[in-house]
């Protein structure tokens, strides 16, 4: 018997319980899906431009190697674009786990944006103490625009997507009508360009090392809290009490109510720290220094921010796993970063709105390859009992015809 038979035998073991993981067969399905998608929107290149196909295809594959000045700037290029939308992807996986829709993510997103951008221009007497309070503020911001439809489905049972999506709508007029406000105007908005004036240096986020390592990209320390978010959701949602009471209300609210769970408490902060992490990214994104450290602005439109809902298609193709939730955006972010290169690409270019086509085709096909992984024992068992069923039709056709 050779020595490595007991290290091959344990490896084989090994690897048979990692597939049989439910963690395994959603990374299989997520990227499974992605290839698909890819396949998909290289074929749709084709088809739209097949002379520019070639060159089309090479830009999308390249991400953020396509930037003109290295792919150390397209790097950090892309991890500052990724930082805000880890937060709203974050904020809807974590509402997905206990069993909740929030789409309420770009309202909680710009109430955080509102609550830390006050601290960070008005708050200059806190000293060395205005950017943690900024961030601070933020969080309770969306904390608080999250707690609403919490509330509603917790004590009314109104269904959060009602409640979620109208509050979009109602963060956006308020935040908008506030800057507005006699009181706020002249101090937090630039009249000539109707956006938030820049926010107290003391109160933008460190560079750090990120400066020196990616310069000119404007990343900051917030990629480091976004990161560091995940992690603590992971061990919250996964290693801890109270986690497990919130994923199994969303999975049975009667049994867990049954169990001795609270069940409307649960739900309440489900929403709650979901609009906090949402919040959250909305402090990070207003108080980032940007390439140059001149600060971020926020402009007066009267339009939802996007990055809530991107959050949506972060959190499908995690399987709403807040360490998926990171590979998840920076692939999202990868080819996103590629739009812009792609309309340049050969002597026409692509519309951009490829992009979106291929990731739109990416969730669905996530949303396929999660039930085909859902359901995959099933699947599986009626393979081998088919399988098992013909060998045994062809088995008793061989002992007929011989008998004859």
């Amino acid at each position: 018997m050779s020595k490595l038979s007991p290290i091959v035998d344990s490896t084989k073991r090994y690897v048979k319980k990692l597939v049989a993981t439910k963690g395994f067969k959603s990374v299989l399905g997520s990227l499974f899906a992605i290839f698909l998608g890819l396949i998909f929107g290289i074929v749709l290149m084709i088809i739209v431009n097949p002379s520019d196909a070639g060159v089309g295809i090479s830009v999308l594959l390249k991400g953020f190697f396509n930037n003109p000045f290295g792919a150390t700037r397209g790097l950090g290029q892309l991890l500052y674009r990724a930082t805000p939308l880890i937060f709203t992807g974050l904020a809807v996986a974590f509402a997905f786990k206990t069993g909740l829709f929030n789409i309420g993510a770009s309202g909680q997103f710009t109430v955080g944006l509102f609550f830390a951008a006050l601290v960070g221009i008005l708050g200059d007497s806190l000293g060395s103490f205005q950017w943690i309070t900024a961030i601070l503020a933020g969080m309770f911001g969306g904390f608080l625009w999250g707690a609403i439809p919490g509330l509603f489905k917790a004590k009314w049972n109104v269904h959060e997507v009602i409640t979620s999506i109208m509050f979009n709508y109602i963060g956006l007029y308020l935040v908008n009508g506030l800057f507005n406000s006699n009181f706020l105007k002249t101090k937090v908005v630039d009249g000539y360009t109707n956006r938030t004036v820049a926010v107290d240096q003391a109160a933008r986020n460190p560079y750090w090392i990120f400066d020196d390592l990616f310069p000119k990209t404007g990343l900051d320390i917030s990629i480091l809290i976004a990161i560091g978010t995940a992690l603590i959701l992971f061990f919250v949602l996964q290693k801890t009490v109270f986690g497990r009471e919130l994923k199994n209300v969303g999975f049975n609210r009667h049994a867990a109510k049954y169990a001795g769970v609270n069940a409307k408490r649960s739900i309440f902060l489900s929403m709650a720290i979901s609009g906090m992490i949402a919040g959250l990214g909305g402090a990070v994104f207003i108080l980032a220094p940007g390439s140059r450290n001149l600060g971020a602005s926020y402009a007066l439109d009267n339009n939802i921010l996007s990055i809530g809902f991107d959050g949506i298609p972060v959190a499908l193709l995690a399987s709403s796993h807040p360490i998926g939730v990171l590979f998840s955006t920076f692939f999202i972010s990868f080819i996103q970063i590629s739009s812009d290169p792609l309309q340049t690409a050969g002597q026409s270019g692509f519309v951009s709105e490829i992009i979106n086509i291929i990731i739109a085709v990416i969730i669905y096909f996530s949303a396929f390859a999660l039930i085909m992984t859902q359901n995959y024992d099933r699947i599986k068992a009626r393979f081998i009992k088919s399988k098992s069923e013909r060998k045994e039709r062809k088995k008793q056709k061989e002992i007929k015809e011989g008998d004859e």
